[in-house]
């Protein structure tokens, strides 16, 4: 069966195709790294703390560390180092409590994400035997054959086509107007017998 229809793409649907898509895995995920980074920084600025507290009896031998005006040039590197480490972690925990942020709230992301993006606006979805197309007012186009997916997540609104619970694509159900539930059928007997 063939299904053309032409939707403008606005960012409410790329927020709900992202939300249908989310997964539970990235979650855990971006919990975990968030637990290890402040761990890391904790112990960090522990071991940096107990440093400057032996050498701030004698400033003089820490400046002359730090320029590398003495004979022990190894810990001189470790030095410098350890204060690059100290204030570059708190840039990757920044980055780390966001990313989990966009998982808890993908329409965030998704915002920040698609203000120079070419997803937004009329777009024309073909579904087929061979499998899904978009085509963006810009000329961007997508094809992706049934053998890519392995699932579909729906609402009323939106499919999502995943494959290994990764979203792939979307398609704009209310685009079809009538054929819409056709279309649904379609899409789930195409991903089921792509499995």
């Amino acid at each position: 069966m063939l299904f053309v229809a032409t939707h403008n793409v606005t960012a409410d649907d790329v927020a709900r195709a992202a939300r249908l898509g989310a997964r539970k895995t990235d979650l855990v995920l971006s919990v975990i790294v968030i637990v290890v980074l402040v761990a890391i920084l904790a112990q960090v600025l522990y071991a940096f703390a107990i440093y400057l507290s032996a050498v701030a009896s004698s400033p003089d031998k820490l400046i002359s560390l730090l320029r590398f005006e003495t004979a022990e040039l190894g810990i001189a590197v470790l030095s410098w180092l350890s204060i690059l480490v100290t204030i570059l972690l708190p840039i990757f925990l920044f980055y780390a409590v966001r990313a989990l942020a966009d998982t808890l709230h993908p329409a965030w992301r998704v915002r920040r994400v698609i203000k120079n993006s070419d997803v937004i606006g009329p777009t024309t979805y073909t579904i087929d035997d061979r499998g899904v197309r978009s085509v963006g007012a810009q000329g961007a186009e997508v094809f992706l054959p049934w053998t890519k997916f392995d699932g579909v997540r729906t609402d009323a609104k939106i499919a999502v086509l995943v494959s290994k619970s990764r979203p792939k694509f979307f398609v704009p159900l209310g685009a079809f107007g009538p054929e819409r539930d056709k279309l649904l059928a379609e899409i789930r007997s195409r991903v089921s017998r792509s499995r």
